[in-house]
């Protein structure tokens, strides 16, 4: 039995978060009414939605362009336009492989077969998610000291979400500066000799060694890049918003939209599907938005991942088909 767990244990994960998801959706879409939830989208503004499947493919290039900066810091050098293709097909996996970093590895994995470079493909896809996510806390700590100034309308928010926010959007920028100009892991060592026997201290070990092989200069451009690939996220919801017809201060989505962000990349199940529809009504509904209506907003913004997929399905195919027309050519 152990020896069976062992050897399928990927595959089980990936069923157990596609189970977190079917249990998390029905009993949340039970609690706000599904059917209150379709009437909602049914009422979306068509103009205002393909405005924002715009913005959301200029956040697709924006983060290859990302990946492109930390790739060249490591003398790789692939295409621009080549870093674009894999982040769709990136979007293309994540839609039928049960991780929210499924994409990631594809990515990896594609990026060495094409440049044989191992090594620097998953650290450079490493340290673009790693610096979108100081990037977008960077965004939430400027929000959060715009809302809570005394030149801007005050958000009524519980204590307990307050202190989610402030603990997320400082924690990695923190987390962050340490490891980088820092050595956590001697002085863990140092402090506690066994910390070799935690569990995941090789994948923070891993993760602090990444941070230090890139050039001061590099981390500099990758989390500037990342600070206009977080307001074009934010603009994305502002705009799902008023396709559903909610008016709420751009400053309330720049606060919500980068903890959405960070807490959605946790692979407890599939696509984020469950787990970002609960943490879209935890944060709206307190300022004000009916939950079937910020559910509704979840689901129109998995939508706009769901349509990048498939997009990322015809570039494969059409890749496809352009390799195997040229291919008689060549021999």
């Amino acid at each position: 039995m152990a020896n069976f767990l062992r050897a399928n244990r990927k595959k089980l994960v990936g069923l157990a978060q596609i189970a977190l998801s079917i249990v998390l959706l029905v009993w949340l879409l039970g609690r706000v009414g599904l059917g209150e939830v379709v009437a909602t989208l049914a009422r979306i503004n068509w103009y205002w939605y393909a405005l924002a499947f715009l913005l959301f493919q200029l956040n697709v290039v924006i983060r290859a362009y990302r990946w492109y900066v930390l790739l060249r810091a490591l003398n790789d050098e692939p295409r621009f336009g080549y870093l674009v293709y894999l982040y769709y097909v990136g979007f293309f996996a994540n839609n039928f492989i049960p991780s929210g970093f499924g994409g990631d590895l594809v990515k990896v994995v594609t990026l060495r077969q094409s440049h044989g470079h191992g090594s620097e493909a998953l650290s450079s896809v490493l340290m673009e998610r790693v610096t979108g996510l100081v990037g977008s806390s960077l965004i939430a700590i400027a929000a959060l000291l715009w809302n809570t100034s005394a030149h801007a309308a005050d958000v009524e928010l519980p204590l307990i979400l307050w202190l989610l926010i402030v603990v997320t959007a400082f924690g990695f920028p923190i987390a962050f500066f340490v490891a980088r100009w820092a050595d956590p892991i001697a002085l863990l060592r140092r402090v506690y000799p066994k910390a070799p026997a935690l569990p995941f201290y090789d994948k923070v070990e891993r993760l602090v060694n990444t941070i230090h092989r890139y050039p001061l200069r590099a981390l500099v451009s990758a989390l500037l890049i990342s600070l206009p690939f977080t307001l074009n996220l934010v603009l994305v919801q502002v705009t799902i918003a008023d396709a559903l017809n909610v008016h709420l201060p751009f400053g309330v989505f720049a606060l919500f939209v980068p903890i959405i962000a960070i807490i959605n990349l946790l692979p407890i199940t599939f696509n984020g599907l469950g787990l970002r529809e609960g943490i879209y009504t935890f944060l709206f509904v307190p300022v004000g938005v009916p939950a079937a209506t910020a559910v509704s907003m979840s689901l129109a913004f998995y939508f706009l991942r769901f349509s990048a997929g498939l997009l990322g399905g015809l570039m494969i195919a059409i890749r496809s088909v352009v390799q195997f027309v040229r291919a008689p050519q060549q021999t």
